[in-house]
């Protein structure tokens, strides 16, 4: 059971018989997050529908999805879609609330902890409070609000930490004062990442409270298939060999470190026919999109390195299981679910040593090599001896399927 007592401890929701009526009593979960898919926007922050979905097996889930609002968005091109967003929706196993929070676009976020915890407050009302554990899956603004409603109705919460950024050292101000304060309140943590977990120590001497627990993969979505039949579908020649990167077109990504590697791959005489292939678009961090195609002109790789924008999702197996490797060249990651869909696909993979790639990466054997970020002569020989192995992918497909959303979500429940 919960307690407030508990501060300090790692908190778990144990399922027990009500002895009278001789059946499992369901605990009650408020999830709130600032990051969670909408319908405009279906697989923003997919990784938290993805655990919470999962733990909807084992556990009565409501959400909260504040989304923000001004009177300026309608005329900003990237937050029009927020406009289009119902106020509730039902999506798998959750019901979803999207109530509207005053945010003006890189201003004034000291106003944005009141407005959020307003939006929240209306759905609560709604709804009334029942439950058992208030689950953060952001950190700010979401920090705040969880300790209001802590103290509000005596109960738990806990965040999970998703991304370097969610300390938002980046930014120095009042949000990364906000989150240093809010994790030494909150009564326990999730790290996606060792990394995470031991910053958030320096910061807050957080850890004796922290469990980490990396994200799982849909198996179900992503698994072996036959090489030949997936390039066939993609007209991608067999004779040649296939590195792909996947995600949106950031600098944080690290392509540009894969399109200088690939200027000394293709001078190899056994790898002369290396193809590039990027599947992603602009993101939320900006557009670097400029930049790598300038790279690309400057070493003349046009011919070696495909722009191929961004690929839904279900057609992401085909690009997994056409790849003789899969690249991850991040200077910055959480837990990239990206590295365990090619993996659940038995595509081998280069990663950087970021977030819970080491995590994952020795998690089996024979699953690829991870290096340093923005360690070039490193990346260089990986890749080089990685495109030159012949592995058994449906050996390496099968032993990686063990790591599903619900082996994930029963570490979180």
């Amino acid at each position: 059971m919960y307690s407030k007592s508990g501060l300090g401890k790692i908190i778990t929701i144990e399922m027990h018989v009500d002895s009278k009526n001789d059946h499992t009593v369901r605990k009650k979960i408020l999830a709130i997050s600032y990051l969670f898919p909408n319908p405009e926007k279906p697989n923003h922050g997919i990784f938290v529908y993805n655990r919470l979905n999962a733990m909807a097996k084992y556990a009565d889930i409501t959400v909260i999805n504040p989304i923000p609002w001004s009177p300026i968005h309608l005329f900003i091109d990237k937050f029009k879609h927020l406009s289009h967003i119902p106020s509730s929706t039902q999506r798998g196993n959750l019901s979803i609330y999207h109530p509207r929070y005053l945010s003006i676009p890189g201003h004034f976020k000291a106003l944005e902890i009141l407005s959020y915890r307003n939006a929240v407050k209306k759905v609560i009302k709604k709804i009334r409070f029942d439950f058992d554990l208030i689950d953060l899956h952001w950190t700010f603004p979401d920090l705040p609000a969880g300790d209001y409603l802590s103290n509000r109705y005596h109960t738990p919460y806990r965040v999970t930490l998703r991304g370097m950024e969610a300390f938002h050292q980046q930014d120095g101000d009042i949000r990364e004062r906000t989150v240093a304060k809010y994790l030494k309140k909150v009564d326990s943590i999730i790290s996606l990442s060792e990394e995470m977990a031991d910053t958030a120590d320096r910061i807050a001497s957080s850890r004796h409270k922290t469990k980490v627990v990396r994200n799982g993969v849909d198996t179900d979505a992503f698994f072996y298939k036959d090489k030949t039949a997936c390039r066939n579908n993609l007209e991608i020649p067999s004779e040649n060999k296939v590195i792909i990167g996947v995600g949106a077109l950031i600098y944080r990504k690290g392509f540009d470190v894969v399109i200088n590697a690939l200027s000394h791959i293709v001078n190899t005489e056994a790898l002369h026919n290396t193809h590039f292939y990027i599947l992603g678009a602009e993101g939320a961090e900006g557009d670097y999109r400029k930049e790598l195609r300038k790279l690309v002109f400057d070493l003349q790789l046009s011919e070696h390195v495909h722009f191929v924008g961004a690929v839904p999702n279900e057609k992401l197996i085909d690009w997994y299981n056409a790849a003789d490797l899969f690249c991850l060249s991040s200077r910055g990651e959480g837990s990239p679910n990206v590295l365990t869909e090619a993996l659940a696909c038995g595509c081998p993979a280069l990663a950087t040593k970021v977030g819970s790639v080491p995590e994952i990466m020795a998690s089996e054997p024979n699953l690829g090599k991870v290096v340093s970020p923005d360690d070039n002569l490193a990346i260089v020989n990986a890749l080089i001896m990685l495109l030159q192995q012949d592995l058994n992918r449906e050996e390496l497909a099968k032993s990686f399927r063990k790591y599903t959303w619900d082996w994930c979500s029963l570490q979180c429940i």
